[in-house]
């Protein structure tokens, strides 16, 4: 039932509900909301952030197919019109807008929210498609301590090619709380200049008391990693890239990323009905990036890049809760920094700074008009030094006919933010740039039937202007933008249901028409002689580039006797489609259709538990080795970036309690 479900996952006092920013139950909620626990995350025996996230309806999850960056994107919306949160705080990147989530140690996760509807009312920018929020282990109420080591390979002729440890410390002393964890990620990769070495830590510390409740959490990740570009393809007009080899197009690429994410928060309970929400935040994220590649008239050119980027953020929020009405008031405040350095051998290095500041105010309530009625609403303004003002509402009703069934209906507007390399690029940004903005429309449908059984279906509408690419100017330099166009119509469902004690599983289906209209050059040509030229653009419409019209994803768990625990998971995703300039008849220029094929992967695990404290548990993903990827190539002709074949894996964990 989903009044039992909302009551068990809000009983903490930390527990913070995303789609509203302060606690509240499930069923009070306008827009699709999730929330994946850590006992559900323990059940899928996944070894990446990747595998928890593609067993949710609307959530699309892209792939290198090596360690090092994962991306994703809610119901047709790119993965930059996600916005993820960690603790609360924004994790996407200033540059590009993407968000990262391999900075996330799996082992470190208590619980992931999921909001598929209109949150820029409440957030602003950046959520077009919804938020993700992870949310790690907070401060521990009792002392424990927890280990964990899994290895997994591709070939059983290396058995630790991967290999994770985690270890976590909690420790509370009388009303102060504390948690600290580290974990270590090796992945020598399954092609040439895959491999990965990683150091993550997490802590947090909180002291509660009646009125007064202070917490402050960090987190680091610090990994180096190889970038093997997409799979070559070799023929004899096709030979082995010159700085690559027959399975990586680069085998010098590298990559070094350092995240370090921290924040204090303090709540206070004015009074019974009034509490006063702050958190102070900062985010400092560098990325050090080397490349090496052939140029038109055969030299070599060595890059390095060096991006450094800091984020400071201030919140505050009100809130007042009486029987028929609960009102919230907030500020948001930010001050974001970029320094670039390019050192190159092919032309002179290059450096660039940018900076932006906004302040964000919003207000919202939820008024139940009835024991089965009620209505929720929020409007927020944003401020950017850059783009100006943007104003988003959003209005939501929640009907509840029958004790076991709840008919949610949403509206908003949302926008996106035009990132620093859209805007501050030497010589290629566009200062004038304005947000990508949008509307989403949903009709939701929540039932439970009896106890065991909870289902939703999701009828949804997404429609986005002044989508920012980049195309050439009168002066043939390239510039992004602010020209295409995306709809979605689509929906989802989701269901899940505890057979019986020993038996439950879970079921996720999405079905996405999604279609593109953007300005695309069909004629260019250029007399450099003469520096004169001529490009025609026009707007075309077809099938949204990389998403997928269907996807589905199940998981079945059996309790066996002797304390034995059988889990089985499996995904299909349909076909998607990406388009590629084609300058064969120059200067007339069509498009090329590329495809990656639709895919069906099957994981397996077997688990023990041994005494109380220990598990142990082998297992297999993508049983069937199944050829596939998530994430295209650079050209038409390349192989993509495929994604590892079936891999065997082990686990063993400890746990002390006490």
């Amino acid at each position: 039932m989903l009044i039992l479900i909302g009551q068990q996952l809000y009983e903490l006092d930390e527990v913070v509900v995303t789609a509203n920013r302060y606690p509240v139950l499930l069923q009070d909620v306008a827009v699709a909301v999730m929330v994946i626990e850590r006992d559900d995350i323990e059940k899928y025996k996944a070894l990446t952030i990747s595998e928890v996230l593609n067993t949710a309806a609307g959530l699309d999850i892209k792939d290198y197919g090596t360690a090092g960056v994962t991306s994703v994107s809610t119901r047709g919306i790119p993965s930059n019109g996600t916005l993820v949160l960690v603790n609360g705080q924004p994790l996407n990147a200033v540059t590009n807008g993407m968000a990262n989530l391999s900075v996330i140690d799996l082992n470190t996760i208590q619980r992931i929210e999921i909001v598929k509807g209109p949150v820029s009312s409440i957030y602003g920018a950046n959520a077009l498609g919804g938020v993700v929020n992870i949310i790690t282990a907070g401060a521990s109420r009792k002392h424990e301590i927890v280990a964990g080591f899994a290895p997994s390979t591709t070939s059983l002729q290396k058995p630790f090619q991967k290999r994770n440890a985690f270890l976590r410390f909690g420790w509370p002393v009388s009303n102060a709380l504390s948690n600290l964890a580290g974990a270590y990620t090796y992945d020598a990769g399954h092609r040439s200049n895959s491999d990965l070495s990683s150091y993550h830590l997490t802590g947090a510390i909180a002291h509660n008391s009646r009125r007064f409740a202070i917490r402050s959490s960090v987190l680091y990740d610090n990994k180096e990693y190889g970038i093997p570009g997409p799979l070559p393809f070799i023929d004899e007009t096709n030979p082995v890239p010159t700085f690559g080899d027959s399975t990586a197009t680069s085998i010098f690429d590298r990559e070094k990323d350092h995240a370090l994410l921290g924040n204090v928060s303090i709540d206070l309970c004015l009074t019974d009905r009034i509490k006063n929400y702050n958190r102070i935040s900062a985010n400092r994220q560098r990325t050090e990036y080397h490349t090496l590649y052939g140029t038109m008239s055969g030299d070599t050119a060595l890059e390095d890049y060096d991006y450094l980027t800091h984020k400071l953020s201030f919140s505050t929020m009100f809130t007042v809760a009486t029987q028929s009405i609960d009102l919230s008031l907030g500020l948001d405040a930010d001050y974001d920094t970029l320094q670039t350095h390019v050192h190159a051998n092919a032309y002179n290095d290059t450096t660039w700074q940018a900076s932006s500041h906004g302040i964000g105010t919003w207000g919202a309530f939820i008024v139940h008009i009835s024991e089965n009625f009620s209505v929720n609403s929020s409007i927020r303004y944003d401020h950017n030094s850059q783009f100006g003002g943007y104003l988003s509402p959003s209005i939501g009703i929640v009907s509840t006919p029958d004790p076991r069934l709840w008919f949610k209906l949403s509206a908003g507007q949302t926008f996106r933010a035009p990132t620093f390399n859209d805007l501050y690029w030497p010589e290629y940004g566009n200062p004038e740039l304005q947000p990508e903005h949008g509307r989403a429309y949903e009709l939701r449908i929540e039932s439970s039937p009896w106890n065991t059984l909870y289902g939703a279906l999701s009828l949804f509408i997404r429609n986005i202007e002044d989508r920012i690419t980049w195309l050439p100017q009168e002066d043939n330099i390239w510039r992004p933008q602010n020209v295409n166009h995306l709809s979605v119509k689509g929906f989802d469902i989701e269901l899940k249901h505890h057979v019986r004690e020993s038996i439950d599983y879970t079921v996720g289906a999405t079905y996405l028409n999604a279609r593109q209209k953007n300005d695309e050059i069909v004629y260019s040509f250029y007399d450099w002689y003469a520096d004169t030229g001529l490009t025609v653009i026009e707007e075309v419409e077809r099938k949204a580039a990389f998403t997928p019209q269907y996807s589905l994803s199940a998981m079945i768990n059996f309790s066996l006797p002797a304390k034995v625990k059988l889990n089985i998971t499996g995904q299909y995703v349909s076909e998607r489609l990406n388009y590629y300039p084609n300058y064969d008849d120059y200067p007339v220029v069509t498009m090329d259709t590329k495809t990656l094929k639709s895919y069906i992967v099957v994981n397996s695990a077997l688990t023990v538990d041994i005494y109380r404290y220990a598990t142990v548990g082998i297992g297999i993903k993508n049983i069937f080795d199944a050829d596939y990827a998530t994430q295209f190539g650079n050209t038409v002709i390349d192989l993509d970036y495929p994604m590892p074949g079936r891999t065997y894996f082990a686990m063993f964990s400890l746990k002390f309690v006490r």
